[in-house]
């Protein structure tokens, strides 16, 4: 099972500002307190939940085992609701566009919180806002194996949208040079913020413990609240009990953060010029005066990945009927026992967009991992698309079939499988990243 989070947040989504709850946990080695921690190599990974009206949400016992799996091999780990789950803001689309925004704003925010977390002083500090003339070239360079992996994946709903996000090249050109204001910038904020908080608290828990070894790093909540030793059953319950006005604090915390930081280096430009300030009352009211979040120089590449569990095909036309089956609050198939929609965020599902999604599918490492007895979709379907895919040309996508395995992975130990099925493909990915090549052909 997956532990506490180590950090338990707020986004907004590129579609509408709709506020998304997220977690993120820090694998081993961003434990300050581990006797021989592994080296920290920047590898992460997202796990997207099943559909919101059933039931789905981030604490589906799918994605605890994928999630939890891929933890111990070594990746920090992020997972968030879509708009409408458990509770959270918004409610679900029947054309799943804004649950790709949804996947897009956090994916852009575990890009940026992967580049600034630096707690033991690997790289240097950057600097994220201040003006930026248009039209400077892109320093980037070209992506190579030994990059970071960036795991993007989904189980059941969660896999169909992780099949339908664009390339990592469009998601990140939204937060390249975002307008300050903008879901983008403060997601970008909001993950650097967050890093570096994370830098100051793991750096001086690693030093306190070095000094005296029987200290142990008990963690700490957004916002700078430590969690302290829990002695008792009461008291954890009593955690459990105002973990909601924690939440509220942390929120206004991450606000002030995110405020202080653009307000450091904010500056004006007019037509790609530096405006300053006091010169900024001179400029005619019918002249545009924008304020930007400038490019992250040297921002860390990361190497997409993705994986695949329960993928359902040609469901999308369904999902609204699947809403109307009956359930209770807080109940479902998956629930064992906003705001003005602006030009931002997932582009319209059409043929090319199709295309270009199910490519990133071949470019990539990708594993899909499905059972032959999956209720929602017919397994001939999915063999039909797993040929179809490993068929192309240079195709790095692989599919598996689970026998017995139904869409729940409730049936006799299938639930083993899976756990062992995903830590082989996570653990060739690493492997494949150590050597700077890409990962094999999954067993």
């Amino acid at each position: 099972m997956l532990p506490e989070p180590t950090l338990s947040f707020t986004l907004p989504s590129l579609h509408d500002d709709t506020v998304l709850d997220c977690r993120l946990y820090h694998c081993q080695a961003l434990n300050p307190s581990a006797s021989n921690p592994p080296p920290w190599r920047r590898h992460a990974a997202v796990v997207a939940h099943p559909y919101a009206p059933l039931g789905g949400s981030y604490d589906d016992p799918v994605v605890d085992i994928v999630a939890a799996t891929l933890l111990r091999q070594g990746f920090l780990v992020g997972t968030f609701n879509f708009r409408g789950a458990s509770g959270s803001a918004g409610r679900t689309s029947w054309t799943a566009k804004p649950e790709r925004s949804d996947y897009m704003s956090f994916i852009g925010f575990m890009v940026y919180y992967m580049h600034f977390l630096d707690p033991y002083g690997a790289t240097n500090a950057r600097s994220p806002t201040t003006t930026l003339s248009p039209g400077l070239p892109d320093a980037q360079s070209k992506l190579s194996p030994n990059h970071p992996l960036l795991l993007i994946g989904g189980y059941s709903y969660g896999a169909m949208v992780t099949t339908q996000i664009p390339p990592m090249a469009h998601i990140l050109a939204q937060f390249k040079v975002p307008s300050a204001g903008s879901a983008a910038a403060d997601i970008r904020l909001r993950a650097q913020h967050l890093a570096e908080q994370q830098n100051v608290i793991l750096a001086s828990a690693r030093a306190a413990s070095s000094a005296s070894p029987r200290k142990k790093y008990l963690g700490m909540r957004v916002g700078g609240d430590e969690d302290t030793q829990r002695r008792s059953h009461e008291a954890r319950r009593s955690m459990s009990e105002t973990r909601r006005s924690f939440s509220i604090d942390a929120e206004d915390k991450i606000r002030r953060g995110v405020n202080d930081l653009l307000a450091k280096t904010k500056r004006h430009h007019h037509k790609g010029v530096a405006v300053p300030q006091e010169k900024l009352a001179t400029i005619p009211s019918n002249h545009e005066v924008s304020v930007v979040v400038e490019e992250v120089p040297n921002l860390t590449q990361v190497r997409p990945a993705y994986l695949l569990v329960s993928p359902l095909q040609g469901v999308i036309t369904h999902l609204a009927a699947m809403s109307f089956l009956h359930t209770t609050p807080g109940r479902g198939l998956f629930s064992r026992g906003g705001g003005k929609h602006r030009d931002q965020g997932a582009p319209t599902f059409t043929a090319d967009q199709k295309h270009q999604s199910e490519s990133k599918l071949v470019e990539n490492d990708t594993l899909a991992l499905y059972g032959d007895r999956d209720i929602f979709v017919p397994v001939a379907k999915l063999r039909g698309w797993v040929e179809r895919l490993e068929g192309t040309d240079g195709s790095h996508f692989h599919g598996e079939e689970v026998s017995s395995a139904g869409h729940f992975w409730t049936e006799g130990n299938v639930a083993s499988v899976l756990r062992d099925k995903v830590s082989e493909y996570a653990a060739k990915l690493l492997q494949g990243a150590d050597e700077g090549r890409p990962a094999s052909e999954p067993a």
